[in-house]
């Protein structure tokens, strides 16, 4: 009898740890998962293994090491992807791709249609610049040289 409570309160502890653990990730990976679904740049999605994002983009790019972590530049495809050093998984993505877009932005599109569609999406501006906004931990930037026009745009895990 003895054996069975053991082996019954293990299991419930595994079943108990194993519910805290996921439910403390579920809400960040179900919003990451949001995220992703608003990324059209050739297939690369945020907390991607670099070896998925080499073979997805068909290129090797160029590496540099960044504040972050560590980016490849794809010049031929007019994308950059950083990666978290310690994962090794997508922390950012730049497109300057007018073929590509994130939240249905358009490199080239007007900055005014762009902001309109940001808002739309629930992001909150930066008080330090008009080009960046805010939405739980991530982080969308826009790219734009004469202020006119979102030249490309970033979207980010906040780094921690």
């Amino acid at each position: 009898m003895k054996f069975k409570n053991k082996r019954l309160n293990a299991t419930l502890l595994l079943i108990t740890l194993l519910f805290v653990l996921t439910g403390c990730k579920s809400k960040t990976d179900s919003f990451i998962n949001e995220v992703n679904s608003q990324i059209n740049v050739l297939g690369v999605n945020l907390n991607m293994p670099e070896s998925e994002v080499h073979k997805i983009v068909g290129s090797s790019g160029e590496r540099a090491m960044c504040v972050y972590g560590y980016e490849y530049e794809f010049m031929d495809k007019q994308i950059n992807v950083g990666f978290n050093s310690n994962t090794e998984k997508t922390r950012r993505i730049t497109t300057k791709n007018p073929e590509t877009s994130i939240y249905g932005i358009k490199p080239g599109v007007s900055l005014e249609e762009a902001y309109s569609i940001i808002e739309q999406n629930g992001f909150k501006k930066s008080d330090d610049s008009k080009y960046i906004f805010y939405k739980e931990n991530i982080i969308l930037t826009l790219i734009s040289m004469k202020g006119i026009n979102a030249d490309g745009i970033t979207i980010e895990i906040k780094p921690e």
